[in-house]
């Protein structure tokens, strides 16, 4: 295997150009020139992830999960973002402090689900088999049997906000609309079924977390890329609440003393 060398870059990503006149951006093979006021921010976010250029209705669909992400009320990316304007921060500080708190309990949840059905889901497409309605409902089974096994949450389900979470519902209608709503959106169709039949018919619907992991795998994202739907979007939001709290005027955000419980030892009198 062939050491590289790690003093030289490769990119097949982008190429800036400046020479003999030539004034340009190369971006996947495309000119940036040639983008700039035809392409979508959506489809420019498709080409640089995978690629190729998406079709119209992939690029519908993903733009509408953007939309979809790109704002739940005083969330904690949000609320990081508005502490740190309240301590004179600056945008950018404030908004990557907001990024860092997507985690694995938090806006993280999809890609765990994402590399979930993939690796269930794969090896099935791979073989181009038809993927029948009885076929995903065991693999659903299988998949809700051994989280409950584990004593574990099915990643991409349920939300302590919202009875549903109208979000997931609007983002799945586009997909089916767009005819972009494949194997993996049906999967997770199944896993909700399966999940409600495993607690008695108590309902756990898919979050937006959950519908982010689905729709970028039909749309043939790297599960890999799962966050990047939620954390783009929720940049500008960060913003956006940044810019209020400064207008607000607001200066230390802090726990007052009587929220706060000391649990530690005391002194000797």
């Amino acid at each position: 295997m062939r050491t590289r060398d790690v003093t030289r870059w490769e990119t097949a990503i982008s190429e800036v150009v400046s020479q003999a006149g030539r004034e340009e951006v190369i971006v996947r093979g495309h000119p940036l020139s040639a983008l700039i006021g035809s392409a979508s921010f959506a489809e420019m976010m498709f080409l640089l992830l995978q690629g190729r250029m998406p079709t119209k209705p992939q690029a519908r669909t993903l733009d509408a999960l953007l939309v979809a992400s790109i704002e739940h009320g005083i969330a904690p990316p949000a609320m990081i973002s508005r502490c740190f304007a309240s301590y004179g921060t600056t945008i950018q500080a404030a908004v990557g402090a907001g990024v860092t708190a997507f985690g694995d309990r938090m806006g993280g949840l999809g890609e765990h689900l994402a590399q979930l059905l993939f690796e269930r889901l794969s090896p099935h497409l791979a073989l181009d088999r038809a993927l029948s309605g009885e076929l995903l409902e065991k693999i659903a089974d299988a998949i809700v049997a051994e989280t409950q096994s584990q004593k574990a949450r099915l990643p991409g389900y349920g939300i302590p906000l919202h009875a549903t979470d109208p979000r997931a519902i609007c983002v799945l209608e586009v997909a089916r609309r767009e005819g972009t709503y494949g194997p993996y959106c049906r999967l997770g169709g199944a896993l909700e079924t399966s999940l409600a039949r495993a607690r008695h018919g108590k309902a756990i619907p898919m979050n937006i977390d959950g519908v982010a992991a689905v729709v970028a795998l039909d749309l043939g994202f790297d599960w890999r890329t799962t966050r990047m739907f939620l954390i783009t979007p929720r940049t500008v939001s960060s913003a956006a609440h940044f810019l209020e709290e400064q207008h607000q005027d607001t200066a230390w955000r802090h726990a007052t003393p009587e929220t706060i419980t000391y649990t530690g030892a005391l002194p000797a009198d």
